[in-house]
C-alpha cells in the first residue's frame, strides 16, 4: 500500500470535511433527524494497520475492499460483524458520526474494541479541516469487554459551541468478531455509552446525516485516488 506523508493526510482531511460542508446544504431540506447517528460499514479485509498509516489511509484501505454491509445506528454499543455483516474473521470496521455540538466544553471518547490488526480513531473540526485528535494503532486491541482494561484508549478533545465535528473508528480484526463500543464523558463527568439519547443535551439534529457522511468520505475516497 501506497505511503502518504501526515501533510498529503491532512490535505486528504481537508477535503474530506469541505465535501461534508458543501452537502450540509443539500439535507437543509429534510424532515426532523435524531441528535445524532452513526453510520456503519463492514467490508471483507485482511489488511494489517502498518507504521505509517493515517486515519484517512485506513478509511481509503476499507473502502477499496468488497462491502458486506451498511447501517445507520442510534449507538456504539455492542456493535460487532456477526450482528451487523453475519462474519466473524478478516473484516474491516468504519464508524462515523457528525456532531453538531451544543454544549462547548471538554469531550472525552472512550473505546472499548476488538481491532486484532490494528485501527484509528479521529476528530475533526469541520469547519477548519483541522484533525483535533488522531489516533492509530498496529496493536492487536481487545479490551476484553472490561473498561479497566489495558486496551482500552481515550481520546481528550475541547469542542466549541456551534461548531460541526466529525468522529470516525475504523479497525481491522483477523478473527473472533469481538463487540465494540464507545463511551463519552463531558467536561468530567462520568462516562456514558455514545447513543442519540445520551447526546441529545449536547447535539442538534444534523438532517441527514447518514447521505451527509457517505458522500462525505466518498469524497475522501476519491481526493486519496486524484492525489497518488
Amino acid at each position: 500500500m501506497e505511503r502518504q506523508s501526515r501533510q498529503g493526510s491532512v490535505r486528504r482531511l481537508a477535503g474530506f470535511t469541505c465535501g461534508l460542508a458543501a452537502v450540509f446544504a443539500l439535507g437543509a431540506a429534510a424532515g426532523p433527524a435524531r441528535a445524532v447517528t452513526f453510520d456503519l460499514t463492514i467490508a471483507s479485509s485482511t489488511y494489517q494497520v502498518q507504521a505509517g498509516d493515517t486515519y484517512a489511509d485506513l478509511v481509503a484501505q476499507h473502502q477499496s475492499e468488497t462491502q458486506l454491509s451498511s447501517d445507520t445506528l442510534l449507538a456504539i454499543q455492542g456493535v460487532s460483524s456477526p450482528i451487523y455483516a453475519g462474519v466473524t474473521t478478516d473484516y474491516s470496521i468504519l464508524m462515523t458520526t457528525l456532531l453538531n455540538v451544543t454544549a462547548g466544553g471538554t469531550y472525552q471518547f472512550q473505546v472499548g474494541t476488538d481491532w486484532g490488526r490494528g485501527g484509528a480513531a479521529v476528530v475533526i473540526d469541520n469547519g477548519t479541516g483541522a484533525i483535533l485528535d488522531e489516533f492509530v494503532t498496529t496493536n492487536d486491541l481487545w479490551w476484553n469487554n472490561d473498561w479497566n482494561d489495558p486496551d482500552v484508549f481515550v481520546t481528550t478533545v475541547s469542542l466549541s459551541a456551534g461548531s460541526s465535528y466529525t468522529l470516525g473508528w475504523v479497525g481491522f480484526e483477523g478473527c473472533c468478531g469481538g463487540a465494540t463500543t464507545v463511551r463519552f464523558s463531558y467536561n468530567g463527568a462520568p462516562f456514558q455509552t455514545m447513543s442519540d439519547a445520551n447526546l441529545d443535551p449536547f447535539a442538534t439534529p444534523e438532517p441527514g446525516t447518514a447521505v451527509l457522511v457517505a458522500l462525505g468520505l466518498a469524497g475522501l475516497s476519491a481526493t486519496r485516488r486524484r492525489l497518488r
